[in-house]
């Protein structure tokens, strides 16, 4: 297997942070099987799988066929995908082309990223339902490798 460098993110983050332990919402985009409207970061009693990305990120598009399958073998899995982008068409032309699943949002102002200590692209985290981060990966990751984070952070596989 061929292991590819995560790439790095650029700019700063101007945006603030919730400090009472809620992680909050991001707005989601309405495509593929992005349900469009807020979605929760990180729902209370979910194992969730957050996922930061670019649409200019090499290691990135592979990815995506691994997360639509750990989509498919864990579906009640919170799964958010994350992007600092702000070009909405760009993003929504990527999410179409790779057949993004699951929720997919915007972080413009790097909230998200300040919060989780993400610095480089891609980065996946797992939580299990207390909310505590499980295990956290950069760049490129084997679906067999995600989906063993995900039952020991307390998922059931269908």
């Amino acid at each position: 297997m061929v292991g590819l460098a995560g790439c790095t993110s650029a700019g700063t983050d101007d945006g603030t942070v919730d400090e009472s332990g809620g992680e909050g919402t991001l707005q989601s985009l309405d495509v593929g099987g992005s349900p469009g409207g807020p979605v929760p970061v990180l729902p209370e009693g979910s194992v969730a799988l957050l996922d930061w990305w670019a649409t200019w990120c090499a290691p990135c598009k592979p990815q995506m066929a691994g997360l639509r399958e750990v989509r498919d073998r864990f579906p009640d899995v919170h799964m958010l995908s994350i992007t600092n982008e702000a070009d909405e068409p760009a993003i929504r032309a990527f999410w179409t082309e790779y057949r993004g699943t699951w929720a997919v949002a915007q972080d413009t102002d790097l909230r998200t990223n300040e919060r989780f200590g993400v610095t480089r692209m891609p980065t996946l985290l797992v939580f299990d339902p207390e909310g505590t981060e499980t295990w956290r990966h950069v760049g490129l990751a084997a679906v067999e490798t995600v989906a063993k984070q995900l039952r020991e952070a307390g998922a059931e596989r269908v």
